[in-house]
């Protein structure tokens, strides 16, 4: 009996490691569940990172909140004497047609004549600060200029306005008239039902007009598109050089702009957008006429024509 239990013993060789296997080792059972983890919270991301883009755009809530806070920063003092706190526009049409990059040459010569600056306004530290970066100031720009001359009994001995003929609020424009401008320029520009868009971006309208551009520098054929916006628009033909787009940069700068003087009054922005459509209406360049010359407005070139 011994013999045979030594010899199960010896033939078992329980303590012996098993001989070697080719091929991979087996998965560890946890990698799978590390993809399925990393591939949900992938797809999670995107989809709400998406919703959230669409809901943005639909509503331009995010936007409303911060831009109209960081507008009312933009402040500006009127305080006596000379001011080194303000920075005067250095180009565009209607800042050269109404003087005001003139006004720093002006006032030397009038120092020099022995006049003296009473009062002068003071940007705040946050508006020096964006138009320093080249953005347009926002302020309520006039709609238009000229030069009264009375007598000492307050008669007027002369008087000349530019344009003449404007509308003087936005219910005083016809109907046909506004609707006419929206549909060919902005369709959605006045809809109550976003009361804090962002008329300053319209993004079917931008992505196509990228995608355009895209198509013409690689040489596609194709029907070139336009991104602006009416609120653009007014920021280009007044305040940009030569009144026109040259680069991305340009239009970026525009864009701004414009975004930051819609929410100076507010997140809610109807009437700032009533206000686009009055002040496009009544400072759109029209060409010139014979013996009066250049056109701004649509009022003054009805009655021009």
């Amino acid at each position: 009996m011994g013999a045979v239990w030594q010899a199960n013993r010896i033939g078992s060789a329980p303590d012996q490691p098993d001989p070697p296997t080719s091929g991979p080792p087996p998965p560890k059972r946890g990698r799978p569940l590390a993809r399925r983890f990393v591939l949900l919270t992938t797809v999670s991301l995107l989809a709400g990172g998406g919703y959230a883009g669409w809901h943005e755009m639909q509503t331009s809530e995010l936007q409303a909140r911060w831009l109209s806070r960081y507008a009312a920063s933009l402040d500006y003092r009127i305080e006596p004497g000379a001011s080194e706190q303000v920075l005067f526009p250095d180009d565009g049409p209607f800042d050269r047609r109404l003087g005001y990059v003139d006004i720093p040459r002006f006032a030397e010569r009038l120092l020099r004549q022995g006049f003296r600056i009473e009062a002068q306004a003071r940007f705040s530290p946050a508006l020096l600060e964006y138009s320093s970066r080249g953005f347009f100031v926002p302020y309520p720009e006039k709609p238009h200029a000229g030069l009264t001359l009375e007598d000492c009994t307050a008669a007027v001995l002369y008087a000349n306005r530019y344009p003449e003929q404007l509308y003087a609020d936005f219910e005083s424009i016809p109907p046909l008239v506004a609707q006419s401008l929206l549909f060919i320029e902005d369709r959605g520009l006045l809809d109550a039902g976003r009361p804090r868009a962002n008329p300053a971006v319209d993004w079917p309208r931008l992505t196509m007009a990228a995608l355009s551009q895209i198509e013409k520098n690689l040489g596609l054929p194709g029907q070139a598109a336009g991104g602006s916006t009416l609120a653009t628009q007014a920021e280009k033909y007044r305040h940009s050089p030569y009144g026109r787009t040259d680069s991305p940069e340009e239009k970026l700068r525009q864009m701004v702009s414009a975004s930051v003087r819609t929410y100076r009054e507010g997140p809610q922005t109807l009437a700032s957008r009533q206000h686009i459509v009055l002040a496009y209406l009544n400072s759109v360049p029209l060409a010139a006429v014979p013996g009066h010359g250049e056109v701004h407005g649509l009022a003054d070139g009805l009655r021009l024509w």
